[in-house]
């Protein structure tokens, strides 16, 4: 006799389904503004550029680039060009998005605050999306007992890895870290007895290479490591936007004080 399949519930249990949202599109018009559309669940809309070649939403579009499609908490992407890709960016995260290339149809964008760019030179051709947020599970419950965080978030060397991470999470097009000479500057504002000399932030640099497994993709190039180190961890959360408050900002008096919340995280706020 085969065992009993356990079967996950959707949604699942003690979880109240909330009505359908419509998802938000807003166009950037330059000196005139922005134009934003609502799109109810259930509903498709094109995306593409009038006869005076200005970028809109609706139905009377002469040039169709594409199609979006609402679907209860989230959004499809439809690229109707016949040779051009567009990207999606996240843009709460850290650099993550998804291509939706030529003639795809019905791609899902995980994504509550996107940014579609339809032009690489260009970059007034896009749009930025609204998704509802999505539900959460509730408490969730570990059998096994939570594992001890991996990095300190309080130690020197977080600061340093919170550093070669902030460039990336305020712009997720950014590819470049900091040197540990541009970390120095950073954490200097802090005054001296938060400050790193170069030699102590390379220091802090190895110990987090050593404390998550990282090796330098080139033998012997510093920059290597950097980025891997940053890469790791983005991807998996061990810095995000809100750890951008460790790090001081410069004043007009000259006092350091710290980083505001993200204003990715305000927007989609904001939407809701």
């Amino acid at each position: 006799m085969r065992p009993r399949e356990s079967v996950m519930q959707w949604p699942p249990s003690g979880h109240r389904a909330e009505p359908a949202r419509s998802v938000l599109i807003s166009t950037d018009l330059g000196d005139h503004g922005q134009s934003t559309y609502e799109l109810a669940s259930g509903g498709s809309v094109g995306i593409g550029w009038l006869s005076d070649g200005e970028l809109a939403v609706g139905s009377d579009v002469a040039l169709t680039a594409g199609h979006i499609h609402a679907l209860a908490d989230y959004w499809l992407m439809t690229n109707d060009s016949s040779s051009n890709t567009y990207c999606v960016e996240n843009l709460e995260g850290t650099g993550e998005y998804v291509k939706v290339q030529a003639g795809r149809c019905g791609v899902p964008i995980p994504f509550e605050l996107s940014r579609i760019l339809l032009t690489v030179a260009n970059r007034q051709d896009n749009l930025v999306v609204f998704a509802p947020e999505r539900a959460e599970v509730g408490q969730v419950h570990n059998v096994g007992g939570e594992r001890l965080p991996l990095l300190d978030e309080t130690s020197r060397y977080y600061m340093v890895l919170v550093c070669l991470c902030e460039s990336r999470l305020r712009n997720c097009g950014v590819e470049t870290v900091p040197t540990p000479t541009q970390i120095c500057r950073r954490l200097a504002s802090f005054g001296d007895d938060q400050a790193l000399s170069r030699s102590a932030v390379n220091y802090h640099i190895d110990y987090l290479a050593e404390k998550l497994d990282v090796l330098a993709p080139i033998e012997g190039k510093r920059i290597g490591k950097r980025e891997v180190i940053a890469g790791l961890a983005l991807k998996f959360d061990l810095v995000r936007p809100e750890h951008l408050a460790l790090l001081p900002r410069q004043a007009k008096g000259g006092r350091a004080e710290r980083e505001p919340a993200s204003r990715a995280g305000s927007a989609r706020r904001a939407r809701r």
